[in-house]
């Protein structure tokens, strides 16, 4: 406890020794190590090897706890200085980070250290919640000086730094002597002996004066803000006993459960009522061990899934299935054989023939009533008050901050009706807003979530329309009576269906949505009469492959929290003639002050020699400025294409990223325009 204790950059050696090893970040550029036993040692070493300069240890002892240790640092040019008690850490302006260590010795009296970060090894509590539940005692150990299990129950069994051993080979043995007991226990000789070996907590723990600093700010409680003053205020209101100042004071309440204060705040309270820790105990430690989620306490924690009306088919095909959100769909049908060469099989059948995709999880809402139009204008960027019934348009719904939230289509039934798609993980968050929207605006519109009401085929390939035809409908479906972007509504291959010309793969696509009940039935009759013409089922990779071609992006992919439509090119999505929607007073105020990036498309050739993938950085000048949002080899090009979001002065066709692959290496991808295959639109649209 010191003042200033709570300043950022102050923190235990296991977090910075964290830091350093499992995230290969530095914890700053300028450290002083508090070893108030050996860890503090070791983490001086990992900092040495990080690179970070060391200005000092400050040691409380009169001599090295690791003599070796210390030598080794000494010989590296660290100095050492024993006696020390740190008084208070010095923060920058306003106390916002570290910028130097006040310290006293007996010898030298005080002084400071001028660094950014303190590192602290100042000792350990076991983690005795579950063996207490479990009947165990806690007492105090003064030779360790720290709290130590006694009066197991005979089949509970504790191993490690819990029960006081911090040598490795000591933690090793002991955990193989908890195992062996354990396995006793179910009925198995292990065939080793119980013998422990000799405990190493001696001197682990570093008891520095506990005295309350004059300008206080010495937090035993981070969680409360519990001041050493404050224990000892409670102990004068004559609450004596630690379960009594615990809830007078609120210490080891918060978050932490006393992790950090429980022995500390023991130690004030022993000073003050003249008692050893021992007699001054722990406060009661009663279950659950961690903190309990709410939907614990709501009931049973089923994971929910959920299958289409075809699932059956997937898998009587063989499909390898995958969870997307609460859905298994088909990833690919290739069963055993490689898949690589299989999802590249499912893209050429779509671009050389025919192939359908189950695309019943895409959500479904019918907006109903003489203000659907007008509803649609709200929600939507794009004018749909004045869109012609049969006509279908694309749908981008931002939220207040402007961001891109979800996407899909609107296929105007009549006049008073539209039917709209979102997609799969967002539907529910969409059918909501509109829900809690239209409780304010008061608009006369029905809106209802009727996903679970329909399955929907994606028929898509240059043989597509042939393949619908050998269906037999009452719906004309040549160019002319059918052209791309429109709707019709009929009967197709004997089910009631609303068909809609839209393509997310590029090619001549049809939708078919028919009620849920029809969808198996229609699956097997596609499979039958579209043999002739190659027709076959592709898989969700494929369906990723065959959009990225096309420059499709998919929200939550391609997009984040931030994502506006500049950024992703898509302002020809965003109606100039409408006065209001939702998103819009904050897209143009973001519009002023200037993008910051732009998704771009890129492509290298097979042989760029990196593992590239999703989320790797995109570099300018040596510091990251975007990162890769999607990427993969396209059979249909032979090359390497992704998207990418980077600084908008990189994002122009012709300029070149610099990007950094998944082991380190980087390579310099070429900017070109999206989309990269068929950018006339001619094969969707024939």
């Amino acid at each position: 406890m010191f003042r200033n204790n709570d300043l950022p950059g102050i923190l235990l050696s296991s977090a910075a020794q964290r830091l350093m090893r499992h995230y290969a970040v530095r914890p700053g550029r300028r450290a002083v190590v508090f070893a108030g036993n050996r860890d503090g040692y070791f983490a001086a070493l990992d900092l040495l090897d990080a690179g970070v300069p060391l200005v000092a240890i400050l040691d409380p002892a009169a001599d090295a706890s690791d003599k070796t240790l210390a030598k080794n640092l000494v010989e590296r040019g660290v100095r050492i200085i024993w006696n020390v008690t740190v008084t208070e850490a010095l923060g920058t302006a306003g106390n916002r980070h570290v910028r130097a260590i006040r310290f006293s010795t007996p010898e030298h009296g005080t002084g400071a250290l001028e660094c950014d970060h303190l590192v602290v090894a100042a000792g350990y509590t076991p983690s005795y919640q579950l063996p207490l539940h479990a009947g165990a005692k806690l007492e105090f150990d003064e030779a360790s000086r720290q709290f130590v299990l006694s009066n197991l129950p005979e089949a509970f069994h504790v191993a490690g730094s819990a029960a006081g051993y911090f040598e490795l080979n000591a933690v090793l043995r002991s955990g193989e002597i908890a195992g062996a007991a354990a396995a006793r226990g179910a009925g198995y000789d292990a065939g080793l002996p119980a013998i422990l070996p000799d405990a190493s907590a001696a001197g682990m723990n570093h008891f520095q004066q506990l005295s309350a600093h004059a300008k206080g700010r010495d937090f035993v409680d981070f969680d409360e803000d519990l001041q050493v003053k404050d224990i000892k205020n409670a102990v004068s209101d004559g609450y004596s006993e630690l379960e009594l100042v615990k809830r007078y004071s609120t210490v080891g309440m918060g978050p932490s459960q006393g992790r950090h204060s429980a022995l500390a705040t023991a130690r004030i309270v022993a000073a003050e009522t003249g008692r050893t820790v021992g007699e001054v105990g722990i406060t009661t430690s009663r279950p659950p061990f961690g903190p309990e989620k709410l939907g614990l306490l709501a009931g049973p924690n089923h994971v929910p899934y959920r299958h289409t009306a075809i699932h059956a088919e997937h898998v009587a095909a063989g499909a390898k299935l995958t969870p997307v959100g609460a859905w298994w769909r088909p990833l690919h049908y290739g069963g055993d054989r490689d898949v690589r060469r299989t999802i590249s099989d499912e893209v050429t059948l779509v671009r050389g023939k025919a192939g359908m995709l189950d695309v019943s999880t895409l959500g479904k809402l019918a907006i109903r009533g003489p203000d659907a139009g007008a509803f649609l204008d709200r929600i939507y960027t794009m004018a749909h008050a004045r869109q012609p019934v049969g006509r279908v348009r694309y749908c981008l719904m931002l939220n207040d901050m402007g961001s891109v939230i979800d996407d899909g289509v609107a296929y105007r039934l009549s006049e008073t009706e539209f039917y709209v798609t979102a997609t799969t993980g967002a539907v529910a968050r969409v059918f909501t807003d509109m829900l809690f929207l239209n409780t304010q605006w008061g608009m006369w519109v029905d809106i209802q979530n009727v996903t679970a009401a329909f399955a929907a085929i994606n028929v898509t390939g240059p043989s597509a329309r042939k393949v619908l035809e050998a269906l037999g409908s009452d719906i004309d479906l040549s160019p002319d009576g059918f052209p791309y972007l429109n709707g019709r509504s009929g009967v197709i291959g004997g089910c009631p269906a609303r068909i809609m010309r839209i393509g997310f793969t590029g090619e001549l696509s049809y939708e078919l949505h028919v009620p849920q009940s029809f969808g198996a039935a229609l699956w097997r009759k596609l499979l039958e009469v579209g043999a002739p013409y190659g027709l076959q089922p592709y898989g969700l990779e494929a369906s990723r492959i065959l959009r990225l071609e096309k420059g499709h992006i998919i929200i939550g992919q391609d997009t984040d929290a931030l994502s506006t439509p500049d950024e992703l090119s898509m302002g020809w999505a965003l109606s100039k003639a409408k006065t209001r929607y939702v998103g819009k007073t904050a897209i143009e105020a973001r519009g002023r002050l200037g993008l910051k990036r732009k998704l771009c498309g890129f492509e290298l050739h097979e042989g760029h020699g990196i593992r590239l993938a999703e989320s790797c950085l995109v570099l300018r000048d040596g510091r990251p400025v975007g990162f890769v949002t999607s990427t993969c080899f396209s059979p249909t090009l032979g090359k390497w294409i992704g998207l990418a979001y980077a600084d908008p002065r990189d994002a122009t066709p012709g300029s070149s990223l610099r990007i950094r692959g998944l082991c380190g290496k980087e390579v310099q991808a070429k900017v070109v325009p999206a989309p990269f295959y068929d950018p006339e639109n001619q094969r969707q649209e024939m």
